[in-house]
């Protein structure tokens, strides 16, 4: 039998690099500022959350408190909580296990209606407790994804290429606001057979405080992103950039500098998630941005891609835990998320998926 070399991997399969300016959240011209409320305890969303997923129903340990997070598992599977409960990751590995042997031709995937159709069915059965949508806020689908697993003999033959797991990431909106970064999402992981493989969610809940943010201008958002984007990449990027005349406008991507291009570039609300939030800061303006950053030359190039977001708002308000933030205000990060700063960091935190680029204009 000969031995086969492969690889797994995610694809996006839904949505070029970025919006096309119809797809994209109208022009803003202020926002209210919103507020985290109070989840309660991640007990009580494990007990809803055992009430509502079949397979919590039954076989569950007793739960175990982990450094931030509480746990439960089962013969095959996994349950933790996170933080004040807001949010949760469910793992099933039998499911994992049997992907391999689902797998599907990459000319027979599963269409994108059917994985959002699938995916907010899911959602609505049993993470509907969980997942609350009040009437000014509606879930929506961000992006999709599939895993691919492939490979090929070492002299080059036996090679194959198979779909073996579908991914339906869901984002929200706020009276027509999307939230954008890793807060606000919903993530379920389909086989091929439509088993539930994994979910993760972030959600917490917010209330419309009476404070008002005046979105700046296109430019200014521009000028914030090279300043804070230099700092990542330690290039200079003070030379003039070109400037949309709206956020809504960007369909394409723009060089931030001769080496730095802006691939992707969201504006809304900003919620870090879980990992990075501090659950006192208020929930304001931002611009989620991706970058890619190119190094060497010739046969020696590398590139690195940055995620990250940019305060929107004229006068942002303080928020000790938004690097992007404390470098346009000038203040001091508390407790900086590894991979977040400004700067390079040694570990990267989960982003949402991210679609493929496309040439700079």
């Amino acid at each position: 039998m000969k031995k086969i070399v492969g690889a797994v991997s995610w694809i996006a399969a839904s949505a070029p690099w970025c919006l096309t300016a119809q797809e994209k959240p109208q022009n803003l011209d202020s926002i209210p500022v919103l507020t985290r409320e109070s989840y309660g305890t991640p007990e009580s969303q494990l007990g809803l959350l055992q009430g509502s997923v079949d397979a919590l129903r039954s076989g569950a340990s007793s739960p175990e408190k982990l450094k931030g997070r509480l746990r439960v598992t089962g013969g095959s599977w996994r349950m933790d909580v996170f933080g004040d409960g807001s949010g949760a990751e469910f793992l099933d590995t039998a499911a994992s296990a049997r992907a391999h042997g689902l797998g599907a031709d990459p000319a027979r995937l599963m269409s994108v209606a059917t994985l959002e159709s699938t995916g907010r069915a899911y959602v609505e059965r049993s993470l509907s407790r969980l997942i609350v949508l009040p009437p000014n806020e509606r879930l929506v689908l961000a992006t999709t994804a599939r895993r691919s697993e492939g490979g090929m003999a070492p002299d080059g033959s036996n090679a194959y290429s198979a779909v073996v797991a579908n991914r339906a990431v869901f984002s929200r909106e706020i009276n027509g606001i999307p939230v954008t970064g890793a807060g606000s999402k919903v993530t379920v992981t389909f086989l091929n057979d439509g088993t539930v493989e994994s979910f993760r969610y972030d959600w917490p809940k917010y209330t419309v405080s009476q404070r008002v943010q005046r979105m700046a201008p296109p430019a200014e958002i521009m000028r914030r992103l090279q300043r804070v984007v230099g700092l990542r990449t330690q290039r200079d990027l003070s030379q003039p950039v070109e400037t949309p005349p709206s956020i809504a406008s960007i369909t394409q991507p723009i060089r931030l500098g001769s080496y730095v291009v802006l691939q992707d570039l969201k504006c809304g609300y900003y919620d870090p998630g879980f990992m990075n939030r501090d659950a006192a800061a208020p929930v304001q303006a931002g611009c989620y941005y991706h970058v890619v950053e190119t190094r060497g030359e010739g046969e020696f190039v590398t590139t690195a891609a940055y995620s990250g977001a940019v305060p929107a708002a004229i006068a942002p308000e303080p928020d000790a835990r938004w690097p992007e933030a404390c470098v346009i205000l000038g203040t001091k990060v508390k407790e900086e998320p590894k991979g977040k700063a400004a700067g390079y960091g040694t570990k990267v935190q989960p982003v949402p998926p991210r679609p493929t680029p496309a040439p700079p204009r």
